[in-house]
Parts: C-alpha cells; structure tokens; sequence
C-alpha cells in the first residue's frame, strides 16, 4: 500500500513495506528525483537500516549463547509496517516485534518512522523503543538513493565545508577492516565518477553536517543533512558505466569488522538500549536550498 504527502511543488510517496520512501516527484520539473529500483543495479531506493547496517560476519550474531541469522540490512525493510496516521504532510508508521522477529533477533521491541514534508524539504525520524526488560542492542539508519540523469556526467557531491575525511576501508565482502585513510577532496567536491565511491564508501564522524549532490553548473542540487549521525555513506552506480545515481547514508552504526566477535554485544559500533528506553534518528533532505 503506498501512502503520499504533497504540496504545490512535491509529491512523496513512502510504501508501507519497509517504510521506504518509494519516490520524490518534482511537479515543476516533472521528474522523479529517487532511484527506482532497478534489480540488475540495484533494488531499494529508500531502504530503512534496522537492526543492522550492512553485513554481519557470516551474516550471523550470537546472544545469550544462542545464534541467530541476520540479512545484510537487517529486517525492517523487508516487513511490512503499521499504519499510525497519514495526512498531506505527514506520515507515521511503526514495526513491533513478532515471534517471526524474535526468531532472528531475541528483544522485544517498537520502530515508529515519521516522515514529514514541508515546502522543499522531506524529513525522516526513527524512533527504536525497547520494551524489554533487558538491554538489547542494534544498529541503524537511513540510505536514500538518487537518480542521475545523463549518466552521471556533471554531477557531483560537495561537503558543507572542506574537509579531510576519515575514511573506513573495508575488505573484498564489505567488512572492515582495522584500517583507515584520511582523504581531503580537493575544493571540498568529490566527483561521481571518483573510485571511491564505487563499492561504497563510510565516513567516520565527517565535520561536515551535510552532503550536498549537485547536476552541473546551475542545474538541480540536493543537499542530506546528516543531524549528528556519527557516520556517512556514498555510493554511486554502476561501476563500469554511467552512474545511474548515488545512495547517501546517514548511519548509526556500521558493517561488522572482518575479525567481529559473534557476541552481539561485543561487536563494535552497536548502541546499546536500556530497558523501556528510546533512542531517534533524524535526517533531513533539502531540494535546491
């Protein structure tokens, strides 16, 4: 079931199976502004990360002695989740554990999405409860992925301020590993075509509290305010080819490390949950600000 905000300029649709959003149209321009899915490039457009952020070593993860199996990206954007409220501005939707959930991942637990537009801009917010009486622990975020018209060819991505980023390396499957490198785009401008954003690449705790993709001289800019999160994500696509459009991630949390404990509660970068507490994500989108 799709459900749509939408003003003068806008109009958003966000699909209640994964509660991604499916697509942002540009009534002025008259164009689609989400990557739509392609299966031989790419699947998602949207996708919402919960309880992980990209793999898990063996795609597994023990807790309390037990083991468990996890998809990469965890199971939020493969479950349908529950209608709260929809208007022309606002929508809400929430995922509660369910014994299929408990299968693979043992807490008991709430994720309420909200999504708001307002004029140019498309705000999402996570909220995670734990109702459980123990601690749980989890990873999060959100990817949003980014048509490119023309191949590519022009597009950029410029950095709030110039910068010298923290990049994670990561090995052949995606894990990584214990290395990084600092990299300082020149003028603060990475280019689509740039290498590194060919598999993929993660920032850790970028200054820069936003990324900013632009379509050439004076052409469309879209701008993702990360609002604290404490890593970044790029990747454009394909690798041989034109780009067809680049994911931006704001992250809380990231893939395992190729050496990753199996205790989930050891690994590194969850964030660990008190009994009957709630921790939220925010990310804004701007279009041409």
């Amino acid at each position: 079931m799709e459900l749509v905000m939408e003003n003068s300029r806008f109009r958003v649709v966000v699909e209640m199976l994964g509660a991604e959003i499916a697509s942002i149209w540009d009534k002025s321009a008259g164009r689609e502004l989400l990557w739509q899915g392609d299966p031989a490039v790419w699947p998602h457009r949207a996708p919402l990360l919960f309880p992980v952020c990209g793999p898990l070593l063996d795609d597994r993860f023990e807790a309390e002695g037990q083991q468990y199996q996890m998809p990469p990206g965890g199971f939020a954007l493969r479950m349908r989740h529950k209608l709260v409220c929809c208007d022309q501005n606002l929508i809400c939707l929430r995922l509660e554990s369910t014994p299929e959930t408990e299968a693979i991942y043992p807490c008991k637990f709430a994720v309420k999405t909200t999504y708001a537009l307002k004029e140019n801009r498309v705000s999402s917010r996570m909220k995670v409860l734990n109702y459980d009486k123990k601690e749980m622990y989890f990873r999060c975020g959100f990817t949003t992925a980014f048509q490119c018209l023309d191949g590519g060819e022009g597009y950029q991505v410029r950095l709030e301020q110039p910068e010298v980023l923290t990049l994670l390396e990561r090995d052949k499957s995606g894990f990584l590993t214990r290395g990084s490198r600092m990299w300082e785009p020149e003028g603060g401008v990475i280019p689509l075509s740039a290498k590194e954003l060919d598999n993929g690449v993660i920032f850790k705790e970028p200054t820069s509290q936003y990324f900013q993709l632009e379509q050439g001289e004076g052409g469309r800019t879209i701008r993702l305010h990360l609002r604290g999160a404490p890593y970044a994500y790029l990747r454009a696509a394909p690798v041989d080819g034109p780009r067809q459009f680049l994911s931006m991630g704001s992250w809380h949390g990231v893939p395992d490390f190729a050496d990753s404990p199996a205790d989930w509660s050891q690994k590194e970068s969850v964030i660990p949950l008190g009994a009957m507490e709630e921790y939220y994500t925010h990310q804004t989108i701007i279009i041409d600000p």
